[in-house]
């Protein structure tokens, strides 16, 4: 065989090698590029922004907790009434004789929307009971009608970013209006100014005459 011959042969060899894949796979192979497989994400259900069944007013004008704290820009510091359910009373435990008891809160009582609302959103109602004052007959789980203050702290030391009710007036379960030591108080100056006014002018008269 010439030398030419055998140069052309291994030059066809060696083209007839490149042509041929290593691996095995052509750039048509459908195994390879194929899509992966979908990923599944578990995201939480959103939350319901369905309307509330507590309207912000009853039909007789009062407030409920949720529409007194809806408007509480417009009703801080101003006296409303609310009528809701009665949840817990507050008293101070009493003490007993020959022991030292530590300081306990000032009466007060929460009330909420529904008969279960949970105590963190209910309203508390401060400054009911004047020291030593008997306590109104009020059954828990009953609906009242409770007027004063809407604020967010009260002279006794009570707070609540969200409002409190210092206490103006109720009625009981025996019929009884309670009044707040602070309006009985200005009840009674009230009458006393009357009863001097009724008396200067009955002195005034019998000098008139």
């Amino acid at each position: 065989m010439s030398r030419n011959a055998l140069l052309g042969g291994l030059l066809l060899f060696i083209a007839a090698g490149c042509s041929t894949n290593s691996s095995g796979a052509s750039m048509n192979d459908p195994s390879e590029g194929s899509a992966l497989p979908p990923i599944k994400v578990d995201l939480p259900s959103p939350p319901s922004f369905a309307a509330s069944d507590i309207p912000e007013k009853n039909p007789d004008g009062t407030y409920t907790i949720r529409g007194l704290r809806k408007h509480k820009a417009d009703e801080l510091s101003k006296d409303v009434k609310v009528k809701a359910y009665l949840l817990e009373v507050y008293l101070c435990p009493k003490c007993p004789k020959g022991q030292t008891c530590k300081l306990c809160d000032q009466p007060h009582f929460f009330m909420g929307d529904k008969p279960d609302t949970k105590k963190e959103k209910a309203l508390m109602v401060v400054d009911y009971l004047a020291p030593k004052q008997k306590p109104p007959a009020l059954t828990v789980g009953k609906q009242y009608d409770v007027s004063g203050t809407f604020s967010i702290n009260s002279p006794t030391g009570f707070g609540s970013s969200d409002g409190l009710l210092i206490f103006d007036g109720m009625t009981d379960d025996k019929g009884v209006l309670l009044q707040s030591p602070a309006k009985a108080l200005e009840a009674k100056a009230q009458a006393g100014e009357a009863v001097e006014a009724l008396a200067a002018k009955r002195e005034a008269a019998k000098k008139g005459k």
